[in-house]
């Protein structure tokens, strides 16, 4: 049986950044309206490449609201939602299992505009043959 392992990014509003052990592996760009996606990003590499020392994953959320008159006087809603999930696959190429190797994230609130909204961070090792988050931090801004 193969492992992989992906994030599958189900909601943005505003903009959402994702790092893997120091480098950006996905960059949303600002998104208004809170559509719904349905991105998945591949990280089996990435975690591999680093196989023998803890990997952090980390997930930077921003309000961002530009506005033509520049007034930042008024909350502005955030959405992130996300999964990180192992994916088990037979012989054949099927994917036989998933498993959340984290709780899946999504959150809504209102916050002030320009600030980043979340600073969600995860601490990976590669134990028994199979990545496991040992620790997290997760940060949230609400209005002020």
């Amino acid at each position: 049986m193969k492992q992989e392992y992906w994030i599958n990014v189900k909601h943005v509003d505003n903009r959402l950044v994702i790092f893997l052990n120091g480098e950006t592996i996905w960059d949303s760009g600002i998104v208004h309206d809170d559509p719904a996606l349905n991105t998945f990003i591949d990280i089996t590499s990435p975690l591999k490449d680093h196989a023998g020392h803890t990997s952090e994953l980390i997930f930077e959320g921003f309000n961002d609201d530009y506005t033509a008159n520049g007034d930042e006087g008024e909350l502005n809603p955030w959405h992130f939602s996300y999964r990180v999930f192992k994916k088990t696959i037979n012989g054949a190429g099927e994917v036989v299992g998933e498993t959340d190797i984290l709780n899946p994230y999504n959150e809504k609130h209102l916050s002030n505009p320009n600030t980043r909204a979340i600073s969600n961070s995860y601490q990976i090792v590669l134990k028994s043959g199979e990545y496991k988050v040992v620790s997290n931090s997760l940060s949230q801004q609400f209005y002020k």
